[in-house]
């Protein structure tokens, strides 16, 4: 049912809807979110079964704000359901609202498929390779560096001399599979978050002039100041070069470029055809070797892995699904015609893949069907 245009923020939605879960709203407040209750009640909704619902108030509870939609649509479809005495809402801002049934059975349900955790491989540098999840304490001893692992998923590197006498560097690498991620901290102090299906090649002590790494697929740094020896990330095809600062890279081989986001510092990001200089809260885009520059970069999205979330903003459906492809280690095949479908929303990571399968089923837009570890997407 068309229930008209509203114009609601949506941060103040998302925070009332929290507050009230968390038993902290005052009565302004608990007043403001039943009126809009009451709105969406004269409606007619459709109650979701049992089980969605409880899944949503569980979202809710995680202040995850989750919404789908398909583009150049003016009437967005929306659910809501009621949690305990008040009603959970999920929606876009400024456009029109349809309640829809998200009950559609048996296609995921009995997934046995986990979310992905601290994995990784180690390898050192005579090319003995190490399971980090398995193993912990001081594992290795190379040029006079301790290398000690954590249960909590943080390799480091004990500074026992911090520059090759030498002029042979000695690298180590560490790369997680799909479903894995895993933190490094390197000799000079720089720390870096590595993504699912990614791997980081480095030496184990830097040299006099530079400290340079590689990597494949995504990583966020936070690069350790040092004038005098400039960070250089080189990944597919570019290099970013640092003094001190935090940014995120995501360069996977089966994305369509690379993007390097800056949250603090400034970095230079170069090709064989052009050089960017980026200030924080800006982004570049590597497209074939050729870099253009966006301001006002959304950090959230960019960094949405790394604190334990996806999000989407105005993500295609086959970009979504290489993300939860790497996170749930499943192979996804589409069926169906090419979908130019939106989607826009934030999921946990934490949850396993059938929560994230049932949300933007519920968009009645989509649906899936697991067959082992294969993922079938019908459009």
């Amino acid at each position: 049912m068309y229930m008209g245009e509203i114009h609601l923020d949506k941060t103040e939605l998302l925070n009332l809807a929290s507050r009230i879960t968390e038993g902290a709203a005052s009565d302004e407040e608990i007043r403001r979110y039943n009126v809009i209750y009451r709105y969406f009640q004269q409606a007619e909704a459709i109650p979701l079964e049992t089980e969605q619902a409880n899944l949503l108030g569980e979202q809710m509870i995680e202040k995850i704000n989750y919404q789908l939609f398909p583009p150049r649509s003016v009437n967005i479809r929306s659910w809501i359901t009621r949690i305990a005495a008040s009603v959970i809402l999920i929606c876009s801002i400024g456009l029109g609202f349809y309640f829809l049934n998200g009950s559609q059975k048996d296609s995921t349900e009995q997934l046995a498929v986990v979310p992905g955790g601290n994995k990784a491989i180690l390898t050192l540098a005579n090319g003995k390779r190490v399971i980090l999840d398995t193993a912990h304490g001081i594992i290795s001893k190379e040029e006079d560096m301790a290398i000690s692992n954590a249960p909590d998923g943080i390799i480091s590197y004990e500074k026992l001399q911090s520059i090759l006498n030498g002029n042979e560097l000695e690298y180590n690498a560490i790369e997680t599979p799909r479903g894995g991620t895993y933190r490094i901290n390197l000799s000079d102090g720089t720390k870096v978050w590595l993504n699912s299906a990614s791997k980081l090649r480095y030496p184990v002590a830097y040299s006099k002039r530079e400290r340079v790494v590689e990597l494949e697929g995504e990583a966020y740094f936070e690069v350790a100041k040092d004038r005098s020896k400039p960070f250089k990330v080189k990944s597919k095809g570019q290099v970013i070069e640092v003094l001190g600062t935090h940014f995120n890279v995501n360069g996977y081989e089966d994305e369509p470029f690379i993007k390097t986001t800056l949250l603090e510092g400034s970095i230079m990001v170069s090709t064989a055809k052009n050089k960017l200089v980026l200030k924080p809260m800006e982004q570049s885009i590597n497209k074939n070797g050729e870099l253009s520059g966006q301001q006002m970069a959304d950090v959230d999205e960019a960094l949405a892995w790394k604190n334990g979330y996806f999000q989407f903003d105005d993500e295609n459906l086959e970009s979504v699904m290489r993300q939860i492809s790497r996170w749930y280690d499943v192979e996804v095949v589409f069926v169906g015609k090419p979908s130019n479908k939106k989607f826009n929303g934030i999921i946990s990571r934490s949850k396993g893949i059938k929560t994230a399968l049932e949300i933007m089923q519920a968009t009645g837009n989509v649906s899936f069907k697991m067959e082992g570890r294969k993922l079938i997407v019908k459009t």
